[in-house]
């Protein structure tokens, strides 16, 4: 491939755009965050670095001091494990995004009969991220990432199923697990719309999974520290606690975007081949991130506006609730989809 056609790569432009994307919808997120809840805990937020633009800059200014900080590994914890499982943390939690298209063009997987093997790879990878989370719990050997690997091994139990009862619910709405057929399928109406119940399941769950209040229970720092993340520093606390976990937030709420908020379907309008029609493959993308960056937005504001649930009471609202809504869920696409909608 010469230097033109790489340049003009679809696949090259698709992961530089995931890169981009992805660290400044993280930035952005992360810095509304905490001015959030700093606004309704009546306190300043971020401020002291770059106060023209409301201390929007200040995560760079904290992911730089974690980066200079000397990384040291606990006498006791397992070396190997402590010292790798950020890296996977964050590998898993970014890479399940790679899997999903941005458009039918701006894609990493070339052949469109595979796509459907792509989302469900991604969806096996983010429900690898916990297993994961376990793994760098364990690897501290500190008593408070026991505790909080512990119950993030008992929420996975809780959520899992749920999760993937929901993407069945809209699997068998649409009869394919293709993407792009997805997203066609929600020109006009989406699956949030045609399956509300899905939709709520998939929030909770994706909620449960990355520890999004009210959540918080694997990592909350009133009870166990900052549970199975307790004791990493420096480039370790900014692969896992600050990257991981955010990143498989960006991850899931993708899929969301394209499962149940039509992706980059626009009624009435449709980009050409690539590379003729560039820009418009770039708006398209521009909008599915845009719906990605609502739902983060989402999730973020529930830090300021909701509090933590107990354990016990997470556990009973995934094997009872969850799981129910789930099954109903499953019930009504089956309903639709004998009535021929969509």
């Amino acid at each position: 491939m010469d230097l033109g056609g790489l340049l003009l790569s679809p696949r090259l432009w698709f992961f530089v755009l995931m890169l981009a994307a992805s660290g400044g919808i993280l930035l952005t997120v992360v810095w509304f965050e905490r001015k959030a809840a700093a606004r309704v805990q009546m306190r300043v937020g971020p401020y002291h670095v770059s106060p023209q633009l409301g201390g929007y800059l200040q995560l760079l200014a904290d992911a730089l001091k974690f980066l200079s900080s000397e990384p040291i590994v606990p006498r006791g914890a397992h070396k190997t494990l402590f010292t790798l499982g950020p890296a996977i943390f964050t590998t898993l939690a970014f890479g399940a995004s790679l899997l999903l298209p941005l458009t039918p063009s701006l894609k990493l997987i070339k052949d469109n009969s595979l796509l459907q093997y792509g989302l469900l790879f991604s969806i096996v990878i983010l429900l690898l991220v916990s297993i994961a989370v376990v793994v760098i719990g364990w690897a501290a050997n500190n008593k408070f990432a026991y505790v909080g690997a512990a119950r993030e091994a008992l929420l996975v139990a809780a959520y899992e199923l749920p999760l993937l009862l929901s993407i069945l619910a809209m699997a068998i709405l649409y009869g394919t697990l293709d993407p792009i057929q997805i997203v066609e399928k929600q020109t006009f109406v989406v699956g949030a719309l045609l399956n509300p119940l899905a939709f709520l399941v998939f929030i909770i769950a994706v909620a449960m999974a990355t520890a999004r209040f009210p959540f918080e229970i694997a990592d909350y720092e009133g009870d166990v520290a900052t549970g199975p993340y307790s004791d990493y520093g420096g480039v370790y606390l900014v692969l896992s606690f600050a990257g991981g976990t955010y990143y498989a937030t960006f991850s899931y709420s993708l899929l969301a975007s394209l499962v149940f908020l039509g992706g980059w379907a626009i009624p009435g309008y449709s980009a050409g081949p690539w590379p003729q029609d560039m820009f418009g493959h770039l708006l398209l993308a521009a909008w599915v991130l845009a719906k990605t960056g609502l739902v983060m937005f989402f999730y973020a504001f529930l830090r300021a506006a909701m509090p933590v649930l107990r354990l016990d009471h997470t556990l009973v609202l995934g094997w009872r609730g969850l799981f129910a809504l789930g099954l109903a869920a499953v019930a009504w696409s089956a309903v639709l989809r004998l009535l021929g909608i969509p």
